[in-house]
């Protein structure tokens, strides 16, 4: 076992599981926001909840400390596990000698902040060490795990094209309206939620948080993430945070410039982009991605002074486990080049929406799949190019091929345990797979796209699924 790997689990159990086994830092001193709806989460495996519009009013801290926060911390504190914070207890269940998120994600506190959460009571206010903010939805962008809510091009395709129909399993109705009801504000207008972050952001936020995680949509054609970089450019000297911008990296040569220019400042900056696959899988997967201006412009900011490292999140869908292996090949080829840690990957599995899970794929595909991850994973230039965190990453999403069994569960906005048991369904695999195919045919039609050509080891399969 990797020295550092087993000193991450001996943590894990000295300072989380000895206060109780469901403990999470994340839950104070992390939260992701979407402003541009009013959500928050304590992380992006949470399913996002509204923000209290008069509380933020009086309180900006109030965007993050919230009841349905607080609530789960009391049960935190008791030993209790969250419905909300299913994806850990999922991995954990899977893997039991793992490390699921939390033990990563509490990492960002000191111990001495983990034991002054533990020891508070639930409902005082924590200022944040980590914050992931989106602040509108505009994208240029449509990829196939996404929805509305999140991408205005996304909106775009069920506005002129209509609702996806028959999708039996989709509790969450992703795919059925436009969202614009859950878009309570566009940049144009004014935004309280937006207005409360850059208030708690000029008091206090700026001295606490340790990264400052921009998002979207895409963040790059958002108006407010231009105005965030320029209060850095004239302030450089007033937060030690590191700035990381999650960026599709699909967009021209002079947006791209006029960011690195604006970043050239003495803050430490960090660059997020997403693939999994390459070529013609990652464009199919990614509606608007061109793979090769994406890997021209990954070579431009690792290549830029003003950007100290390049991180890659691979979302696993059932598509993307089809072309992972490829893409490790890549990256592997692109490591061998570049001073270490300078490039990195993190793998994000998808839960929901659940048919696109990789638990719909036979098991002898998921076993193929599996041992393509192993034989690249076994060689000498694999253990020494990928940190110990990708590789628990990477063997982790390896064995959840092997393992999962079962669907997640279905979950809602801000839901209480009664909630959940309410409206939480259980669906047979059958199920899934027909929305599988189902989605992406009308993908297929209303994109210009053509799966069985696109997946051929996914042909016979997907062919074979009876309507």
């Amino acid at each position: 076992m990797n020295p550092q790997y087993k000193k991450r689990q001996q943590w894990k159990i000295r300072v989380l599981d000895s206060k109780s086994p469901s403990f999470c830092g994340a839950k104070w001193y992390n939260a992701s926001m979407w402003l541009f709806s009013g959500w928050t989460t304590s992380c992006h495996h949470n399913p996002p909840h509204d923000i209290d519009l008069e509380a933020i009013k009086t309180n900006p801290r109030a965007l993050h400390n919230t009841p349905i926060k607080q609530q789960e911390r009391a049960m935190m504190q008791a030993g209790e596990k969250p419905l909300n914070c299913q994806f850990c207890w999922v991995m954990e269940e899977t893997d039991p000698d793992g490390l699921a998120d939390r033990a990563w994600l509490s990492g960002q506190a000191t111990d001495m902040q983990l034991q002054a959460a533990f020891d508070a009571p639930p409902t005082q206010d924590f200022d944040l060490t980590y914050l992931e903010i989106g602040f509108d939805r505009t994208c240029q962008m449509a990829c196939s795990y996404c929805c509305p809510s999140i991408s205005s091009t996304w909106a775009k395709d069920v506005r002129n094209n209509g609702p996806y129909t028959k999708l039996v399993t989709d509790q969450r109705n992703h795919y059925i309206s436009t969202s614009d009801k859950d878009v309570k504000y566009d940049y144009n207008d004014q935004n309280p939620y937006a207005e409360a972050f850059f208030k708690w952001w000029d008091t206090s936020l700026h001295r606490t948080l340790k990264q400052l995680r921009i998002t979207g949509g895409e963040p790059m054609m958002s108006g407010h993430t231009w105005r965030l970089l320029e209060w850095l450019g004239k302030n450089p000297e007033k937060t030690n945070c590191r700035i990381e911008m999650t960026t599709n990296l699909c967009y021209d040569e002079e947006l791209l410039n006029k960011f690195l220019r604006l970043a050239d400042i003495d803050l430490s900056f960090w660059i997020y982009s997403s693939a999994e696959t390459t070529g013609a899988k990652c464009e199919y997967i990614r509606d608007g991605h061109d793979w090769e201006l994406w890997v021209r412009n990954i070579e431009t900011v690792l290549a830029s002074s003003s950007i100290d490292k390049v991180c890659i999140g691979a979302t696993m869908s059932a598509l993307g486990a089809d072309g992972f292996a490829e893409f490790l090949e890549w990256l592997l080829e692109r490591k061998k080049t570049l001073p270490v840690g300078s490039l990195s990957l993190s793998v994000n599995l998808v839960r929901f929406p659940t048919f696109q899970n990789v638990v719909v794929l036979p098991l002898s595909l998921r076993e193929q799949y599996a041992a393509e991850i192993a034989e690249i994973m076994n060689r000498p230039e694999a253990k020494e190019l990928f940190t110990m965190f990708e590789q628990d990453h990477i063997n982790r999403w390896a064995t959840y091929l092997l393992n999962v069994e079962d669907p997640h569960k279905e979950q809602t906005m801000g839901h209480g345990t009664e909630q959940y048991n309410d409206q939480n369904k259980e669906f047979d695999i059958l199920a899934l797979q027909q929305d599988f195919k189902r989605f992406f045919s009308q993908y297929d039609t209303r994109r210009g796209k053509d799966f069985v050509t696109t997946f051929p080891r996914l042909k016979e399969w997907y062919n074979d699924i009876q309507l």
